[in-house]
């Protein structure tokens, strides 16, 4: 037994099987931690270049004029947009919605009041965008993972602020 103890304490200690010891117990968790940031910078990327996209696309619909069809061209300038930025050059799925309100308090209330067709004499519009999120770099499930991305923004539609 004491034969025995001593060959694994010695196997231990020797200098090449405590490199290899080291080495994998420092650069796993090494490499992990190296994915987790770059997939936490990838997030942050993708998560700010979505808001850019999602309000230069607002901006320029509040701007139309009144007799405008308010969510084509929402949609078209979102798509315009999302095609300029590399990580959404890919095929991803962009869901797109808008409502226009009267009033403030309709606004808060999510848009439940608000009308997604009408958006003559409603200054409020509330616009949705659903997409779709597929980790590059996360080592664990994707079910730990948010699976879609959700953004709003509310604009006053410039043409129908005499209504304000």
């Amino acid at each position: 037994m004491n034969n025995k103890t001593n060959h694994s304490i010695s196997w231990y200690r020797s200098s090449s099987v405590s490199a290899a010891l080291e080495f994998s117990l420092l650069f796993i968790p090494f490499v992990m931690a190296f994915l987790f940031l770059a997939e936490l910078c990838r997030v942050v990327y993708i998560s700010s270049a979505l808001d850019l996209i999602l309000a230069e696309s607002s901006y320029r619909t509040s701007l139309r004029q009144p007799d405008s069809d308010y969510h084509a061209y929402f949609t078209k300038a979102l798509k315009k947009r999302l095609g300029v930025w590399p990580l959404f050059t890919g095929n991803i799925a962009v869901h797109v919605s808008a409502r226009y309100c009267d009033d403030v308090t309709a606004l808060i209330e999510n848009g439940k009041h608000c009308s997604s067709i009408h958006a003559t004499g409603k200054p409020w519009a509330l616009y949705h965008v659903n997409t779709h999120y597929q980790p590059l770099f996360f080592l664990f499930p994707t079910v730990m993972v948010e699976q879609q991305w959700k953004r709003k923004v509310a604009f006053v539609q410039e043409f129908q602020r005499g209504e304000l």
